[in-house]
C-alpha cells in the first residue's frame, strides 16, 4: 500500500490523544526546542529506543517521518503533563517489557545494541500477530491486573502481554500525534483555516480526494 496514501485516510478513532491548549503548546515548544532535548517522562535510555519505534512505525519517505517532525520530543511532554501518575507507569512497565523481550530475542545484553532490524522485528511480532495470539496476550494482561488488584502474591509479570500493550498503545499514540502534526495538518491533510458550510452525507472521495479533514 502506497504510504502517502494510507496516512492521509487515517481514521480519527486510530489514538488516545485529545487536543486542548495545553497540548498545542506542547507541540510548539517541540518545534522550537533545540537539538539538545532532555526528555521528562522517558530516561536518557529509553527515549532513543521510543524514538526509533515510532520512525519505524512512521518513517520518512516523501512525508517527514516522526523523528523530523519531533513526535518523540512531544509523545514525552505528553506524558509527562497530561498522562496520570497509573498511566505513566503502566507505559514505562510496557516500555521496560518490550525492551527486556528484545533483548532476549536478539541475545543482546544492552538496549543502546538493539538495532532498527531488532526492533522492527519486535513490532511485527505484536502488531502482526495473529488473532488468537493476541487474545492471549490480553487475557494474560487481564489476569495480571486482576492478581494485582486481589493482592495476590507476587504474580508473575507477563513481559509479552505488556510489550504488546506497549507496542498498540505506541502506535495509536504515534499517528494521532502525526495526524495532529500542525505541518501534517496543513500540508498532507485537508485544511481549511476559516470553516465554511457544513455538508453531511458526501463523498469523501468528491469533496477531499479521499483524504480526511485535518483537526
Amino acid at each position: 500500500m502506497d504510504r502517502r496514501k494510507a496516512l492521509k485516510t487515517i481514521g480519527c478513532g486510530a489514538g488516545a490523544i485529545t487536543v486542548t491548549p495545553a497540548v498545542v503548546g506542547l507541540f510548539h515548544s517541540c518545534k522550537n526546542n533545540s537539538s539538545n532535548f532532555v526528555p521528562e517522562h522517558f530516561n536518557i535510555n529509553q527515549f532513543p529506543i521510543v524514538s526509533q519505534l515510532m520512525e519505524l512505525i512512521l518513517p520518512e519517505t516523501d512525508i517527514p517521518g516522526a523523528i523530523s517532525l519531533k513526535l518523540p520530543e512531544f509523545l514525552d511532554g505528553y506524558i509527562y503533563t497530561v498522562y496520570s501518575k497509573e498511566g505513566q507507569k503502566k507505559i514505562s512497565t510496557g516500555l521496560e517489557s518490550f525492551i527486556e523481550v528484545a533483548l532476549f530475542d536478539s541475545e543482546k545484553t544492552n538496549a543502546d545494541k538493539l538495532t532498527n532490524e531488532d526492533l522492527n522485528f519486535q513490532l511485527a511480532k505484536y502488531l502482526k500477530a495473529d488473532f488468537k495470539k493476541k487474545n492471549s496476550w490480553k487475557k494474560q494482561d487481564s489476569d495480571y491486573k486482576k492478581a494485582l488488584k486481589n493482592k495476590s502474591n507476587s504474580p508473575k509479570l507477563p513481559k509479552e502481554a505488556l510489550a504488546y500493550g506497549f507496542a498498540n498503545q505506541l502506535r495509536s499514540l504515534s499517528i494521532t500525534a502525526f495526524r495532529t502534526n500542525e505541518y501534517i495538518g496543513e500540508n498532507i491533510l485537508v485544511y481549511v483555516p476559516i470553516p465554511g458550510e457544513q455538508r453531511g452525507c458526501v463523498d469523501l472521495m468528491e469533496t477531499t480526494g479521499g483524504k480526511i479533514w485535518s483537526l
